[in-house]
């Protein structure tokens, strides 16, 4: 009789080969870990690094269609505006102090020694037409008439109501009509004739009655029909009608602005904003206080700028004004050997246009002399990396921003286009 067979013990891993199997195992994990970290890494920055660029872009466009508008005379086609020399159609101050969110210089908390102290800001003259045009649906009041001044003066009438109000419809749109207020410009179309309200007009749904009355700032604005007296012409039904704030200095600069609630950034981010006010309310103030009363909303272009640089060229771009060392401010555009000016008039000596070799002949220069505008526009990521670090590789890396500067070069739509 057979001896039944007892089944072979089983064994499982020795103690030496579950360590080895750890030990591979551990080192797999962590060349895992490695390239998961090195991607998850590359994924974030450079999502920032685009993001920065697109910030550029979006910074340039707007730039350069706002330049495109400088020295734009609407209320007057024949005349320039009479302006203040210290506050020219269209200047530079360099290397200004950045305005902190506490509306000083100076941080309200614990500056972050990578955000930006000074900047370049930009100042131009505008005529700004509104997004729309209306549409004359009649002429005169009361069922009467407009007479037109000709007509009026042949017949030795007075002026009526009549003869200087005018109902405009804006574009079948309620929200158009409410954007029309006192100290607009409005341009008939049929004959470019002027026509300036001193108070609001009245409302019906999309229609404005716009009666016309005499401008308190007829030289600052060049505004040709600043006396308020019966249109020259008499006016067709259904003529346009183009709605314009006259005499607004647009200022482009650099502002820590507190857009985030994070605890890390006492003193906000840096970004690029547009102001815009009167033009007589900015003599009048001698600058731009903080006091001043803007005539539109203040726009934020872009977030995380590190720097603006603004240059110019009256050479065709063989020297730049402003490039190198200049003063700051004021100085840094008018001093007479070393501003902005002084460059721009020693390249007109030179290789400048036929004709001109100083802009200090008239205010208007910029309107005469081919002029090209270089802007230089530094943006830096939203965070700051270690990966970002410039500090030698034998060093603990810190982290820092990334950076990245784009350029814009072109000559705006008016700079060379004289008005005589």
């Amino acid at each position: 009789m057979a001896r039944p067979r007892t089944p072979a013990r089983a064994r499982g891993f020795s103690l030496v080969e579950m360590m080895v199997a750890l030990v591979f195992t551990m080192l797999l994990m962590v060349g895992m870990a490695s390239v998961f970290k090195a991607s998850l890494s590359t994924f974030f920055t450079s999502g920032e690094i685009t993001s920065s660029a697109r910030r550029n872009r979006m910074s340039l466009d707007a730039l350069k269609n706002d330049i495109n508008t400088a020295a734009m005379y609407m209320v007057n086609l024949a005349a320039p505006p009479v302006t203040d020399p210290n506050f020219p159609p269209i200047y530079i101050q360099p290397n200004m102090p950045i305005v902190q969110i506490n509306g000083t210089t100076t941080p309200p908390g614990t500056a972050n020694p990578l955000d930006p102290t000074t900047s370049d800001q930009l100042m131009f003259y505008v005529d700004e037409p509104l997004p729309f045009e209306g549409k004359l649906q009649s002429v005169g009041a009361g069922g009467t008439p407009q007479q037109s001044a000709n007509t009026l003066v042949q017949n030795g009438l007075a002026p009526a109501a009549s003869d200087y109000t005018f109902n405009v419809d804006c574009a079948g749109n309620s929200n158009y009509a409410k954007m029309v207020k006192a100290g607009q410009s409005f341009i008939f179309k049929d004959n470019f004739e002027i026509g300036y309200l001193s108070a609001d007009p009245s409302i019906a749904g999309s229609v404005v009655t716009l009666v016309n009355s005499a401008s308190g700032t007829a030289g600052v604005t060049g505004q040709s029909n600043g006396s308020g007296l019966p249109s020259k012409f008499q006016h067709v039904a259904g003529a346009g009608v183009v709605f314009v704030l006259p005499a607004q200095m647009v200022v482009y600069q650099v502002k820590m602005l507190q857009l985030d609630m994070d605890p890390n950034k006492p003193n906000g981010i840096p970004c690029l904003v547009r102001d815009q006010y009167n033009y007589s309310d900015v003599v009048a103030a001698g600058g731009f206080p903080s006091t001043l009363v803007p005539t539109a909303p203040e726009q934020i272009i872009t977030e995380n700028v590190q720097a603006l640089k603004i240059y110019m060229s009256c050479n065709a771009g063989q020297t730049w004004a402003g490039y190198g060392t200049v003063l700051a401010g004021w100085a840094g555009w008018s001093t007479a050997t070393t501003g902005i000016r002084a460059q721009l008039d020693s390249q007109l000596s030179t290789t400048g246009r036929p004709g001109y070799t100083t802009t200090e002949t008239t205010e208007q220069w910029f309107r005469s002399i081919p002029t090209l505008i270089r802007f230089d526009v530094t943006t830096r990521t939203a965070a700051q990396r270690t990966e970002y670090s410039t500090t030698p590789a034998s060093t603990t890396p810190t982290a820092a921003f990334k950076q990245l500067t784009q350029s814009l070069v072109f000559v705006p739509r008016h700079s060379g286009l004289p008005m005589d």
